[in-house]
Order: structure tokens, then sequence, then C-alpha cells
């Protein structure tokens, strides 16, 4: 959990970092093309952290999502197969290519990071002849059809706040009413934690719903899947004008006013249990979030005037509008760090310091964060169709990782290999089925990004998506050593690959530097990782020992 909160941190620093430079960042289309390719990239992400998990790499991703971006339009427009034809046929190419991995890493023992390289190379030239190095495409023929599996906008944010503040509801009623829970000794805060899921539920519900509060009219959308004479249709529902926006409306003002008291309860019951644990930590809040408010008050007007053309005076000295533009940059960097560490200092602070403090800390989160959230316009802005699948993919794959046990083979697998293997599990077959379920999700990618950009280009398609894709679960959670990973953490890390991109563009840095800013920035989350996880086992060290001496002193008494 701490390292889903971690990624989760590092994903608001990133997004609130670029909206105070740039507040087109939280516009409708960007917000869209960000939420589109991070669920494309995220599918792969996912993919490979099955891979990463056991211990293994797979290094062909990238290749594997060029061969099926080529096949599938070659399939379809050359050779006059139907799509789900065609579709069947490259996702069955994806799991023999994983297969044909598995078999040679378990069989003949030879290193994934050998096998996955060479498919890289094998794959990528493979397709380049197989195509002649012609550039492929659907052209406008299923621009109503098939590509809308990818270019398809199905619902708002709004809807899919209310659809799954319902489902919240239900899950955490369910918990509250039948499931057993352990009492933490305060009867208060076993209310909190048992009823706080079913409230946030009914408040996002809410939320959500809000979009259709002035009505909505229904009618037959576009063709989703054509079967021969017959067309399956989706429902387009447009809502009175304004409607849009009442969601954001509603949540900023209701969830600031739930995250007030929510706030002051978790601040006071801190406070009132370990004033020395909470102290330093609101003071480094409030001297930061004043910084930052002077910052954005007299720099952030100076960043957007200046242009790389204009020279600006500062004191005594002349510099460029462009040097000034990556100097307020740089502070403004500096401050919003400073923030989101302080912030998250005294959540972790706030959280071991009393228990009533632990059960509000979530419900907290949550509004503060839809209150952040109410201010953009995600709420108004459509959900691309790769979200819904990478949504439906992601909550597969949790419910496969850690309530089934094969994915507790895969984590107990990727832990120590030979131990596994004396308990009885079968490991040459999970780490078979593990790269299997990698290349599937790369032929999912394929088949997506074939429909979405829909202008293939054999010798380049898909080049470095397996390092997005590994970095993106590095970042999630997973251990290159294997053992350790986490869905959740998987998609926000792919979420935090392609907004740091996006802030490159959109704040005008030169994409030279690209590769190396996103190198830095998982390089610093990877070892703040492994810093912070050090800490813990040291302080966890130290309590041991420390109980260990105070209950030898009454025996030695």
């Amino acid at each position: 959990m701490n390292k889903v909160l971690g990624i989760f941190g590092l994903l608001i620093f990133v997004c609130l970092f670029t909206t105070i430079l740039n507040d087109s960042f939280v516009g409708q289309g960007n917000l869209y093309n960000i939420t589109r390719w991070s669920a494309l990239f995220g599918i792969l992400s996912i993919g490979v952290s099955f891979v990463i998990i056991t211990g293994g790499i797979d290094l062909s991703i990238g290749s594997v999502v060029g061969l099926v971006a080529c096949l599938l339009p070659m399939l379809v427009i050359e050779h006059g197969f139907s799509p789900i034809a065609a579709i069947a046929i490259v996702m069955g190419c994806s799991a023999l290519i994983g297969l044909l991995h598995g078999i040679l890493i378990t069989r003949l023992d030879l290193q994934p990071f050998v096998v996955t390289l060479c498919g890289l190379l094998f794959y990528r030239g493979f397709s380049r002849w197989l195509t002649d190095d012609q550039t492929l495409g659907f052209g406008q023929a299923y621009d109503d059809g098939l590509r809308l599996l990818a270019t398809g906008k199905p619902a708002s944010w709004a809807t899919m706040l209310a659809i799954g503040g319902v489902l919240v509801f239900v899950g955490g009623l369910w918990k509250a009413i039948w499931r057993p829970r352990e009492s933490s000794g305060n009867t208060f805060a076993d209310h909190i934690s048992r009823w706080g899921w079913p409230v946030m539920g009914v408040f996002v519900a809410i939320v959500g719903s809000a979009r259709f509060w002035k009505g909505w009219d229904t009618g037959p959308g576009p063709v989703i899947l054509p079967l021969g004479e017959y067309q399956i249709r989706g429902i387009e529902v447009s809502v009175a004008e304004g409607a849009a926006q009442l969601p954001s409306r509603v949540m900023v003002y209701a969830a600031s006013l739930l995250f007030i008291p929510a706030f002051g309860l978790f601040l006071g019951s801190a406070i009132k249990q370990n004033a020395k644990r909470v102290a330093f930590p609101i003071i480094a809040v409030v001297v930061s979030l004043l910084l930052l408010v002077a910052s954005i008050w007299a720099l952030v007007p100076v960043f957007r005037e200046a242009t790389p053309d204009d020279t600006w005076r500062v004191g005594a000295v002349t510099v460029s509008g462009g040097a000034l533009k990556t100097g307020v940059m740089l502070i403004e960097f500096l401050f919003v760090a400073f923030a989101i560490v302080a912030v998250g200092w005294l959540y972790q602070a706030g959280r071991t310091a009393s228990v009533v403090s632990k059960a509000v800390s979530l419900p907290m989160m949550v509004f503060g964060v839809l209150a952040l959230l109410g201010q953009t316009d995600l709420v108004a802005t459509m959900v691309p169709m790769p979200m819904l699948l990478l949504i439906g993919l992601a909550v597969a794959a949790s419910i496969f990782l850690n309530r089934t046990v094969y994915g507790r083979y895969l984590l107990a697998l990727g832990s120590n290999e030979e131990a596994a293997r004396y308990s009885g599990i079968n490991t040459k077959r999970m780490v078979v089925l593990s790269y299997v379920l990698c290349s599937m999700a790369a032929g999912l990618g394929g088949i997506l990004f074939a429909l979405d950009i829909n202008s293939v280009q054999p010798s380049g398609f898909g080049n470095f998506y397996e390092l997005y894709a590994i970095a993106a679960a590095v970042l999630g959670g997973c251990s290159l050593r294997g053992g350790e990973g986490n869905i959740l953490g998987v998609v926000i890390g792919a979420a935090v690959m392609r907004v740091l991109y996006n802030a490159i563009n959109i704040l005008g840095i030169s994409t030279k530097l690209e590769f190396a800013i996103i190198g830095i920035v998982i390089l610093a989350g990877v070892i703040v990782d492994v810093v912070v996880k050090r800490m813990i086992a040291k302080r966890a060290l130290v309590a041991a020992e420390s109980a260990r001496l105070a209950s030898a002193e009454p025996a030695n008494g």
C-alpha cells in the first residue's frame, strides 16, 4: 500500500507542477489524450508485470506490438478476413510467441534477457520483410466499426464515477455488514473503518449522477460490432446544456465541505494522541504551502509571459526569456516537491499517531483528491474505449494475482524459485504462463495501437514501448528481483510515464531532453523506494530489538 501511495504522490506532483505553469494541461482535450495513451501503455505494463513478478524480463514487447499492428490490417484489408477472425488470429499468434519464449526459457534453460532480445530483433525484422517495409492502415473504411475499439468514447468520466460509486457502495456495505472485521479497540474508529467505504460510494455516485440532473435524451450510437447483415450499436446519451459541468461544481463544494471535518478529525486525533510526532510535519506543511502560494503569485505570470526570444531584466542582470522560464520552472519544481513531501510526511505521521486518524485517513485523502479534480475538466471529459479495456484487464489481473492460487504461485516463484519448486509448484508451467500472458497483453496493445494511429510503419512502430512498459511496472512496485507486484501501482506507473511525456511537451521543454528527464524521474523514484524500504526495515529491526530487551529485563530482574 505504501508503494501505491508513493507512486500516486508522484503522479499528483507532476500534474500539480504542470498545471501551475500551464493550466491548459487540465483542459478536456489534453486530459482525454493523457487518459487514452495511459490506457494503451497501461495494458502493456500489466502484461510485463507478470513476467517481472516471476523474476524474468521481456524485451520483445515493442516488436510484438509492431508485428501484431502489421498483421491486423494485412488480414482485414488485403486478405479480406472479418475483424473478429483477424483479431482472433493475431491474439493466437501473440499467445504462441509467449509460449515459445516460455519453452525456450524453461526447457533449454536460456536466459530470459537473451530469448526476448532475440525476439525483439526477429519480430521486428520479420514484420518488415512480411510487409515489404510498407506503411499499412485501415483507411476510413472502419472508422465507424472496428476502429471504435480504440477511438470510441462510450461514456463520460461522470458516468464512470456514478457506476463506480454504486459498486463501491455495494462492496463496502457487504464488508460492513457481513464480513467479520478485527476490532481496533476504539468503537469510533471501528465505525469509521466499517462505514467509510459505503459513505464514500454514495458520495461518488451522487457526484457522477449530477450530470443527469437536468435530464437526458438517448438514441442509437455508433456501430460497435458488425455481424454480417446485423449491427450491434451503442447508446448515445445527450445531456442538457450546462449539465456536463455540474459534477465538477458538486465535487468542488461537497468534497471540500467533507474534507474539512475529516482533516480536522485526522489532525485533532493525532495531536491529542501524540503531538510530538505531528508537530514538525504540520510546520513543514504550513511553510511549504506559504512558499508555494507566494511563488505562484510572483513567478507564474512571469513564466507565462516570457518567450525564448525576449530579454528580461532581473535586478542588474539581463537574461533571456528561455533562461528565465527555465529558472522559474526549477523554483516551482522545488516548491511543489517540498509541499508534496510535507503533506505526505504529515499523512504518514498522523496515521501512525492515532487509531482514529488511521481510520479517517482514507476518506480524508479521497475527499481531498476529489476536491482537486473538481477544479479540472476531467469529469466532463469523455472516457476513451482503451481505458474501459484497461479497467477490465486491471480488475481481472488483480483478481488473478491476489485471489487465485495461480497468482500466489507466481509471487512465490518470484520470491524463491527453489522453495516454490520444493513446495510442489510446477515452476516451469508458471513461467510459461507468465510469458503467454505478457505476449497476449502486448498483442492486445498492438491491436489498439494500430486501430488508434491507423498508420503502421513496420520499421519503427512500437520502438521503445517495452522500456515504457517495464519502467511503469517498476515504478508501480514490481521488483526486478521478483516476488513483488501490485496491479494498481502498475496502472498508476503507466499514467506517470505518459503525464511526464505530456508535461515535457506542454511546458515547452526541449524534446531532446525527453528521455533524459524520464530517466532521471524513474531513477529518482527507484532510489526513493529503496531508501524508504531500508528505513522501514531499520525501524522494524530497532523496534524488535527494543521489544526483546524490554521482555528480557523482567526475566533478569
